[in-house]
């Protein structure tokens, strides 16, 4: 099984958006430690695993572990180092309906491609990238921009299944609110792939990070950064989807073992700069005590940070999830006095684990389990320069590409999720 690239098909897919700012770093990224942290728990005793359970559950600073339903087994058959990815899941994981799927047709080619609203860069850049990168592959792509509200997704992509498209490549608000829709692709023959949030079922699979466990990731670093005490402001996206309830039910987690943090959740940006900008200005005018750190779900750390200048207040630590480029050039050129947190599933890297997705079950391949989790590493002061793209600035609307080395998704995990 191939390693996941984003050279080649991608490579071509990026110039579509040169105009974005996204241009991806040349320096190597750092790895992610999740399977040797898998491997070393492995070989402890267990009475060394009891104690550093009973540590995790009680330690600020610290990621608790529990990994979500698996009433199958799909979680437990994949080897240890690649169930450390799924702590935490937010959705129960199944066997996937499409382990033995072909195709019905070898002329049909066409993808129904439904993104929600494109209103900031990360949104912008997925959807250039992603449907630039099917169409390398040969596929035509029937695409439809959504509103934000999940009745109307819902309708379009049942739409898509009427027309009869070959597979659908969807980004849902809403978990619970596509599993009928999802079978009813599955019984019609449609193979369908959630990106960026999950969908509890057998019938979709779901590509993208495991929110809650960057969320808890964020978290704790930020606990150690600010010495467990202080308070921290999160700014939510828009209330009830699932990338955003997901990252912050990880965060709390980790914060509820700090009886030094104190947490304030009023804010909602829906996913935008320049909402973020104006409420946290108005929150921070009338609230006048310190803010040790915020932590952001999604596009909005720009607009965070923006918000705290126009309030005539120090920017604290910012956590965020999806690593904006005017954020990045900020925390880039103030390294000496400002520290950051973030970690993300970069639209070139979703983009292309997607396409990886949809180009195996083509060939018939199959899938075995409707969760592939990413393996995405944690950016912080040691390694935001291998992230900071050269020429941006704060006022930059992109969203960071990554190293050119980074591979979220390599052989090891494709070779154990595939056929």
């Amino acid at each position: 099984m191939r390693a996941l690239s984003t050279g080649g098909a991608a490579a071509a897919a990026l110039a579509l958006t040169a105009g974005l700012g996204l241009a991806a770093c040349s320096s190597s990224s750092s790895s992610s430690t999740a399977a040797s942290a898998s491997a070393t728990s492995a070989s402890s005793s267990a009475s060394a695993t009891s104690t550093a359970t009973a540590a995790a559950a009680t330690s600020c600073g610290t990621i608790p572990t529990a990994l979500p339903s698996d009433p199958d087994g799909a979680i437990a058959a994949l080897p240890t180092s690649l169930q450390s990815l799924y702590n935490g899941y937010p959705t129960t994981v199944y066997k996937s309906a499409f382990a033995s799927w072909k195709p019905k047709s070898t002329s049909n080619k066409t993808i129904g491609f439904l993104l929600s609203e494109t209103n900031n860069g990360y949104q912008l850049a997925l959807e250039a990238i992603l449907s630039g990168m099917l169409k390398s592959a040969g596929y035509t792509v029937d695409e439809v921009t959504s509103s934000d509200e999940v009745t109307d997704q819902v309708a379009d992509f049942n739409q898509l299944v009427e027309k009869k498209v070959a597979m659908i490549v969807y980004e849902p608000l809403s978990s619970s609110a596509f599993t009928t829709a999802v079978q009813t692709a599955a019984t019609a023959g449609i193979p369908s792939i959630s990106v960026l949030n999950s969908v509890g079922s057998a019938d979709t699979i779901s590509v993208g990070a495991n929110d809650w466990l960057q969320g808890a990731q964020m978290a704790a670093q930020v606990a150690k950064d600010i010495g467990g005490s202080g308070n921290v402001l999160d700014v939510h996206g828009i209330s009830g989807v699932a990338i955003d309830t997901a990252a912050f039910a990880g965060a709390h987690a980790v914060f509820a073992h700090c009886p030094g943090i104190s947490t304030n959740d009023t804010i909602y940006t829906q996913f935008a700069d320049s909402t973020a900008k104006s409420d946290v200005q108005t929150y921070l005018e009338t609230h006048p005590a310190k803010i040790a750190a915020a932590i952001t779900s999604g596009s909005g750390a720009t607009g965070v940070m923006e918000g705290f200048q126009a309030a005539g207040k120090s920017i604290p630590e910012i956590a965020n999830d999806s690593m904006e480029d005017g954020e990045l050039a900020y925390w880039y050129q103030n390294m000496s006095s400002y520290k950051g947190v973030g970690i993300t599933a970069t639209p070139p890297q979703i983009a292309a684990a997607t396409t990886t997705i949809v180009s195996d079950l083509f060939k018939g391949d199959g899938v075995k389990i409707s969760a592939i989790v990413l393996d995405t590493p944690l950016v912080t002061d040691a390694t935001v320069a291998q992230w900071y793209t050269k020429g941006t600035t704060t006022s930059s609307t992109g969203n960071a590409g990554g190293p050119t080395s980074l591979n979220v998704l390599p052989a090891a995990e494709l070779a154990a999720v595939i056929g």
